[in-house]
């Protein structure tokens, strides 16, 4: 895998190697150059294992002192040479409390077999950050190589917005729409963050303190997108990784994976390739089907939940409720590539500790099916929906508005528990096989 991190600050010469380390006990990083220098830095990263984590990396730190009221720009080249996993840049300015600000690549993922592809970060540092950390990451066992890894310093575009603006916006409508609104002391959070200095400060350095805010909702969804960030997310739809479908002798199986972002063309592409693989395995799926959320990392639901619309059928397979207990139902959409009417057909769910949001949104879809049974790993916890909001600055908020409620009206606030455990040495694929030619 291969990282460009060009990391100029300013006219600042070059301070020798980068010192590396592992984000944990399975992660064996080798390490070389500078990532100060025009050359930058290179990186091997291996794992045998992911142990508890869903990760391996490779980790650095910068004092942020020459940073602040600034953009850092991390940069390289990254190749996945072994492992199912994703490769990624991410980055990240600390404060003496923790997180200020963090931005990753993990939305254009790199994967084995692809080759290599570049990949950059921007990231605003707050006046009140510590320290800047980076690295890569590979979503799985495996091995990485990342190459011309520069960090570099930018000055900060002028959007014509200060800090105050953003925050006053923004602070009132998320007390109101926030599903976890009673979570936070609105007052003191209010009093804390809009204050006199702020409006002499570039929109850049709202995020924090709204960041802030969020983190004192605790409902772990909601997250905030930079101008740049919204405008790629209007613009395409990102898989997390290619669909699957095969036949399994008398089983039709499909793995859904996630999808980020909400482009138009990718979003019509992805229904109806999964709405495609479902007709083309359909004749020969005479004991069911196996969907495999366990990838499914959420995005966006509906070319999801319309890709499997001739599972789901013609009715309402779930609802958005908020915090005055209104829910509006909700289901799948048919199209032209899914005409067969299979809403009656055995369905295995499998599903998993990375299926989730909009993940999830699929697998409340198919909870209280009749018809099907779920296998795996619970999901995790976060079966809620956020609405997006848009920001002075061209940014948006997506704020975690309602929980999901399955087609009987139940939420699912710590996940989604499989009727059938399965651990780490039992193959969920053939478990759910097994249920499904067990029908007379």
């Amino acid at each position: 895998m291969v990282v460009l991190l060009l990391a100029v600050i300013f006219s600042a010469p070059a301070q020798g190697e980068t010192v590396w380390k592992g984000t944990s006990a399975q992660s064996l990083v080798d390490g070389a150059g500078d990532v100060l220098d025009k050359d930058g830095a290179a990186i091997e990263l291996s794992a045998e294992s992911t142990g508890e984590a869903s990760f391996v990396g490779a980790i650095t730190s910068l004092d942020a002192s020459s940073f602040k009221g600034r953009n850092v720009r991390l940069a390289g080249r990254l190749r996945v040479d072994d492992g199912t996993g994703a490769g990624a840049l991410w980055l990240r300015a600390d404060g003496p409390k923790g997180r200020l600000a963090f931005a990753s690549s993990g939305g254009v993922p790199v994967r084995a077999g692809e080759g290599p592809g570049d990949r950059d970060l921007l990231l605003y540092v707050p006046e009140a950050s510590t320290s800047i950390k980076f690295g890569v990451t590979l979503g799985s066992a495996g091995a990485l190589h990342a190459e011309q890894l520069t960090l570099t310093s930018a000055a900060v575009e002028a959007t014509g917005v200060s800090a105050y603006a953003m925050l006053a916006h923004a602070l009132p409508l998320i007390r109101a729409k926030a599903l976890n609104t009673g979570n936070v002391n609105w007052p003191a959070e209010e009093a804390a963050l809009l204050t006199d200095d702020q409006k002499k400060l570039p929109a850049q350095e709202a995020y924090a303190g709204l960041r802030r805010a969020l983190d004192a909702l605790a409902d772990r969804h909601s997250l905030l997108q930079t101008p740049k960030d919204a405008s790629t997310h209007r613009a395409q739809a990102v898989r997390s990784r290619p669909m699957e479908s095969r036949s399994i002798a008398d089983i039709g199986y499909i793995l859904v994976p996630g999808l980020r972002g909400i482009g138009k063309d990718d979003r019509g592409a992805f229904t109806a390739e999964l709405c495609n693989r479902i007709a083309t395995l359909a004749p020969t799926s005479t004991k069911g089907w196996i969907v495999d959320l366990r990838q499914d990392n959420g995005g966006n639901m509906w070319p999801m939940l319309n890709g499997l619309h001739s599972l789901l059928g013609d009715r309402d397979a779930g609802g958005f409720r908020d915090r005055q207990g209104k829910t509006r139902k909700w289901r799948s959409r048919a199209s032209p590539e899914c005409q067969a009417d299979l809403s009656n057909s055995r369905v295995a769910v499998l599903v998993g500790p990375r299926t989730a949001s909009s993940g999830e949104a699929v697998a409340v879809a198919f909870r209280a099916r009749p018809g099907t049974r779920f296998f795996g790993q619970p999901t995790a916890g976060l079966a809620t929906a956020n609405s997006t909001f848009p920001l002075p600055d061209g940014g948006a908020l997506l704020l975690t508005t309602a929980a999901m409620a399955d087609r009987e009206g139940t939420e699912y606030p710590k996940g989604i528990v499989p009727e059938s455990i399965v651990s780490g040495d039992q193959d969920a694929i053939e478990m759910g096989a097994d249920w499904l030619r067990s029908a007379p």
